[in-house]
């Protein structure tokens, strides 16, 4: 008898159990688990740790072969996935890879149970061919195909997964580390640009242009400097916490229901004055790596909140440090600003993530042990650390280096 497509696993435990099924399920207390004869081979016997496990190991034996394909699959693996993650941009950020490289394609449209390792050699070399893909951006949205099978076979839609069998055998397009000069501020634009953000203080009086002047000493994530409130600085101690991030996310993913319980509990905050856009800024009570930080406040970052709190003495600890009026900073105005900022001093413009890798730069010239900077940033490893590191002096200085290297 086949089970008809579609079936809950509630009626599928009865089917294997009650009219499919024909062995008796036992269970062995020497060794703690769940067993039954193989449906194929009475000679073997499968085993689990639970009866649960052990019927859902039966299931790829009873279930009927269906024209079931990726395609066919993908919003149920979506649901699945967001009931295993934090992060809504996750959720958006595999929607916009599967619009751009999956979606309707050949090979997402193959039965499941007919889709054969050589379906996905040919299918993985010739998208790796197609679109030119490094190797860091293969592995970013082989995620998606890569858990969409796992989940097809945990699942019951495959007996077996074939995904790991596959091998890349085309050449990856090979990306070279970008030059200084494109990825952070040297030691002159950055005296100028901030010379150029108190200008623009002191004429608007507004604290988002001292917000810049404040990340090139703290090299925050845009999102986590957007963030902060007058409750995170510690004046006593003269130390930062870094708990929570701003994003921008799309409103439709939002709307989905299952986002209620986290803006419910304040898990996700979508900020005020949005109404109707397609994309908000939202506030999310963590980091982008999960983790807290406190990082020191350096002196002349120091000067900086002293001036701000002089001038909002009233601010209550609850309130953005970086806010101006009714308004907040948000990711958008920040470049902004940097690009205003680059054109008065005639250089080329590098967006917020680059006073992340000034930071960073500027650092490790210094002489700051790598550790200490991988803390100061929120890295996990020191690897990802060093990919932010880059030449910060002028040509000048590196100059000066090198000569005073070979003076002797």
């Amino acid at each position: 008898m086949i089970v008809p497509v579609g079936i809950s696993r509630i009626s599928l435990i009865s089917f294997c159990e009650k009219r499919l099924h024909k062995y008796n399920i036992l269970y062995n207390p020497k060794r703690d688990a769940w067993y039954t004869a193989n449906p194929q081979n009475y000679d073997k016997r499968i085993q689990r740790k639970t009866r649960g496990e052990l019927l859902d190991a039966l299931k790829p034996y009873y279930i009927e072969a269906t024209s079931t394909c990726l395609q066919d699959i993908f919003e149920e693996w979506l649901n699945y996935k967001r009931t295993i993650t934090d992060s809504p941009n996750t959720i958006c950020a595999h929607r916009k890879h599967w619009k751009r490289f999956f979606d309707g394609t050949d090979f997402f449209q193959i039965p499941l149970q007919e889709i054969k390792v050589s379906d996905i050699n040919s299918w993985a070399n010739q998208l790796i061919k197609k679109y030119n893909l490094s190797s860091h951006a293969w592995q970013t949205i082989k995620t998606i195909p890569k858990q969409m099978f796992e989940y097809a076979k945990d699942h019951g839609y495959i007996a077996s997964n074939p995904f790991p069998e596959l091998k890349v055998t085309v050449k990856f397009r090979q990306v070279s580390k970008p030059t200084s000069e494109t990825q952070v501020y040297n030691t002159n634009e950055y005296h100028n640009i901030i010379e150029d953000l108190w200008k623009s203080y002191d004429k608007k009086h507004e604290a988002r242009f001292l917000s810049i002047v404040c990340n090139f000493l703290m090299g925050l994530r845009a999102g986590e400097l957007c963030a902060l409130r007058w409750r995170d600085l510690n004046m006593d101690k003269w130390e930062i916490s870094i708990i929570q991030e701003m994003v921008h996310m799309d409103a439709t993913e939002l709307s989905n229901p299952y986002y209620d319980v986290y803006k419910t509990s304040g898990q996700i905050v979508i900020l005020p004055g949005q109404e109707g856009r397609k994309g908000v800024y939202v506030l999310l009570d963590h980091t982008k790596t999960h983790t807290e930080r406190v990082i020191p406040v350096v002196h002349k970052a120091q000067e900086i909140f002293q001036l701000l709190r002089s001038n909002t003495p009233d601010a209550q600890p609850d309130d953005f440090i970086f806010g101006y009026g009714s308004k907040y900073l948000n990711l958008r105005s920040i470049n902004s600003m940097l690009e205003y900022a680059c054109k008065h001093i005639c250089t080329d413009v590098k967006r917020s993530h680059k006073l992340r890798k000034t930071y960073a730069s500027r650092l490790n010239a210094a002489g700051l042990p790598l550790d200490q900077i991988r803390a100061c940033l929120g890295h996990s490893n020191t690897a990802t650390t060093l990919g932010y590191i880059y030449n910060p002096l002028t040509p000048e200085e590196s100059l000066s280096i090198m000569e005073k290297a070979f003076a002797n």
